[in-house]
């Protein structure tokens, strides 16, 4: 619904039923690349994916999320809890905070869009180098970062929403594909886990993007902040 994958839900709940955590991150960032291609054929049918911002975010976020997943196994899973945590709290802020318009933000290169009746400039220089450091946390915590990136592409990017959350879809894909590869290259995968897992992913996300331009954007945003809190505080348990 919200042009994420589920990421922030996906890693406290396989780790509160005893799955370590760094395989649960592995088995989080695989469930999210069936989610994200799932998630882009439908936003895509409804044409709100904005793809030239979509793949130029793809560029940044994937090669941060390539080096978060792979250096992930160094790090004790007590630190990535705590990151996770941060994480999430400060996207529930930063989600709040889009309820208010973008701050259109100008500096550098811009680039001019527009996509249906929507027109916004797009400022490069400023969005892509803080997506590629946004990602590099969430390929080390399992999830895309959209629950970041969003926010960014509506505050700092000035795409409308429900654009931000449709293209966002595009990112899921790419940047989990690459975390992914990250953790698989450090052998934390459970491929029996991670498959059963994501059968009934594909199902959620096909209903959730399918619904989500039928519901009001303030009431998606809103229960959107109460699952991230939520999600932040579930990690410890």
């Amino acid at each position: 619904m919200f042009g994420k994958g589920g990421g922030n839900f996906f890693v406290p709940i396989f780790v509160i039923y005893g799955i370590p955590f760094h395989q649960a991150a592995s088995t989080s960032l695989f469930i999210l690349m069936v989610s994200g291609l799932t998630m882009m054929i439908v936003f895509n049918k409804k044409s709100l994916i904005d793809w030239k911002t979509g793949l130029s975010v793809i560029v940044f976020s994937s090669s941060g999320a390539f080096i978060g997943g792979f250096v992930s196994a160094n790090i004790q899973a007590i630190y990535l809890k705590i990151i996770f945590s941060v994480f999430l709290l400060i996207s529930a802020y930063f989600l709040y905070k889009s309820d208010k318009s973008s701050l259109n933000i100008r500096l550098g290169p811009v680039w001019k869009r527009r996509l249906g009746d929507e027109e916004y400039d797009f400022p490069v220089a400023v969005v892509l180098p803080l997506i590629f450091i946004v990602a590099i946390f969430a390929g080390m915590i399992g999830i895309s970062g959209g629950a970041i990136i969003v926010p960014i592409l509506i505050i700092l990017g000035n795409l409308p929403l429900r654009i931000a959350f449709a293209t966002n879809s595009l990112n899921i894909l790419f940047t989990s594909t690459a975390g992914f590869l990250g953790h698989g290259i450090s052998g934390n995968v459970n491929w029996e886990f991670a498959i059963t897992m994501a059968v009934f992913v594909l199902i959620g996300s096909a209903l959730g993007s399918s619904v989500s331009t039928k519901v009001k954007v303030r009431l998606l945003k809103n229960l959107f902040v109460l699952i991230l809190i939520i999600a932040a505080f579930m990690i410890y348990f």
